[in-house]
């Protein structure tokens, strides 16, 4: 679902693949029909079942999976599961990933506050909508 709407979202100019086997960390490969060039996404969601909002949602990311690539990406959304809407994104370059989590030994915990107001140290990557995700995403691939 996040890969189709990130495509929608882009006009076209993205195109999302599925690697057949996942154990290298990456969900989706996007790639940019203008630049021709690729990137891939770790995709992590939460699905808000209920009117009620926690003060956080939570992903875990394997450490034995993850990496620092300057084409790799974490991608964290927050669902409405009613409408199937996108609530909030944090879209986080791999480099970045470790700094902003919780260490454990074998995995990393991101909490971000979903609220459209937090000051979390999440603040910096969420974007609120998927053509926000789409935008920057092809401003790295413009860079």
């Amino acid at each position: 679902m996040v890969a189709s709407q990130l495509m929608l979202a882009s006009g076209g100019r993205l195109s999302s693949y599925v690697p057949l086997v996942d154990d290298d960390g990456i969900d989706v490969m996007v790639h940019d029909k203008l630049t021709h060039q690729s990137l891939g996404l770790q995709i992590k969601s939460w699905t808000f079942l209920s009117e009620a909002r926690p003060q956080t949602v939570q992903y875990d990311v394997g450490r034995t999976t993850w990496r620092d690539d300057a084409r790799l990406f974490l991608l964290c959304v927050a669902i409405d599961g009613q409408t199937a809407q996108l609530e909030a994104a944090w879209l986080i370059a791999s480099r970045d990933v470790a700094a902003v989590s919780n260490l454990r030994s074998r995995k990393m915990s991101l909490t971000p506050n979903p609220r459209a107001n937090s000051k979390d140290r999440y603040a910096p990557y969420r974007l609120n909508d998927m053509a926000a995700v789409a935008d920057t995403l092809t401003a790295v691939f413009d860079a």
